[in-house]
């Protein structure tokens, strides 16, 4: 009974510890633009993308949860794309990859420069300008990603518990300050379309479900635990961090958010004028810094990582130093040049990259799979089989044929 008992409690860490990397890949960076971005259309229209928006991503990635389980220790994003998609399929998913590495990398450095530019003319009197704050970011969180993964779990951990930290002290503060009548809708409730792209970013998580997936060894129950408990935390705790600032913040007048999107400002920079107190304010300004790092560091290992591979697949060799500059300097200087990378980017690499990848490509690689007639069921055997059948295919795909090409108008 005892050995049961045991069994038991390392299946439940198991699910639960992949639930957290699934929530961790999702909470990040995308706290500090969200709000912001879906300002205009209001809480409760924002709220219900956001709903919708889970629900997609929760979707895909049982989707891929059951493509990978077809080749097991086989599968990879890229091998998945290969095998299914042919060598288009994998080119596609490898330039979509980079796009939003990139684009993500140059939100959070230009993030991370405007954050850095505060302190130091808070502290010192002078500031560093744009340029200049974005090569100290990038020249102090780079040094840290050429350090290795072992250094920057270190530091990712510290940086985690203070961004918890930070937002449940902000959180509690605030939540019985909220203004009831700033809820109320500003525009019509179809504008909350216009803000899922960014929540799409924020839901990112589906490029590491193959490597969930062998971590649990491939146990159906605990794959589907961890990917739905894994997107409801992120789910949840950006709700609460939506209600909080559009309850809390004006919309129009100095200092409201629609002053914060004009200026591509993070949301914590009208969050702190609703504190008198010093420690609220620098909790506001912890948890901005925490979230930009951790994201800029995560990213930014991932990126490293997939480079060294491709030039080893390629059959080319270069130094640490020069991959670690390959990561980190395209980013750098798009961060110079475009000041609100943090709203812009996010939301490119969210109607772009997403819908492609975590969701187009995720429908069009189990349809294949599923219904093909190159993949007989001697080859393919289907130990899980996703909900919805041919129709939620078919809804799902639609949906992200549509962000994508609502991207496009919004561009144009």
């Amino acid at each position: 009974m005892s050995i049961s008992v045991e069994q038991t409690t390392t299946k439940a860490r198991s699910w639960l510890s992949a639930a957290l990397l699934v929530a961790g890949a999702c909470i990040g960076g995308g706290m500090l633009a969200m709000p912001i971005q879906t300002a205009e259309a209001g809480f409760f229209p924002s709220f219900l993308m956001m709903g919708l928006c889970w629900l997609f991503m929760t979707f895909t990635g049982l989707l891929l949860v059951e493509a990978t389980l077809w080749m097991k220790d086989k599968a990879h994003f890229s091998s998945l794309a290969v095998t299914f998609l042919g060598k288009w399929g994998k080119t596609l998913c490898l330039i979509v990859y980079l796009f939003m590495n990139y684009a993500s990398l140059v939100a959070y450095t230009a993030g991370g420069a405007a954050l850095l530019n505060e302190w130091v003319m808070s502290l010192f009197g002078f500031s560093l300008g744009h340029g200049g704050s974005c090569i100290a970011f990038t020249a102090i969180f780079g040094a840290v990603v050429y350090s290795g993964s072992m250094f920057i779990g270190k530091i990712n951990a510290l940086l985690v518990a203070a961004m918890i930290f930070a937002y449940f002290n902000l959180v509690g503060s605030g939540l019985g300050n909220i203004q009831t009548d700033y809820l109320s809708p500003r525009s019509p409730w179809w504008y909350g379309v216009a803000s899922v792209p960014i929540i799409l970013a924020a839901f990112s998580y589906q490029m590491i479900v193959p490597s969930i997936c062998s971590y649990l060894e491939y146990n159906i129950k605990a794959l589907k635990k961890a990917v739905v408990i894994g997107t409801l935390i992120p789910f949840l705790v950006y709700g609460i961090w939506l209600l909080l600032i559009h309850g809390l913040i004006p919309y129009e007048g100095e200092g409201g958010l629609q002053e914060a999107f004009m200026t591509g400002s993070a949301t914590t920079d009208p969050l702190k004028r609703q504190f008198s107190g010093l420690f609220l304010k620098v909790m506001a300004d912890s948890f901005a810094f925490c979230a930009l790092v951790t994201s800029y560091l995560s990213l930014s290992l991932g990126l490293f990582d997939f480079i060294r591979d491709v030039l080893r697949g390629m059959k080319i060799y270069i130094t640490q130093h020069m991959i670690t500059l390959l990561s980190i300097i395209p980013s750098l200087i798009l961060a110079i040049l475009y000041p609100r990378a943090l709203l812009e980017c996010l939301d490119i690499s969210g109607g772009f990259g997403d819908a492609l990848l975590s969701g187009l490509i995720p429908v069009a690689i189990v349809w294949i799979g599923r219904y093909s007639s190159r993949f007989s069921q001697d080859r393919i055997h289907s130990e899980y089989t996703s909900p919805g059948g041919k129709p939620a295919l078919l809804i799902i795909g639609a949906m992200a044929l549509g962000i994508f090409a609502y991207q496009w108008i919004k561009i144009f």
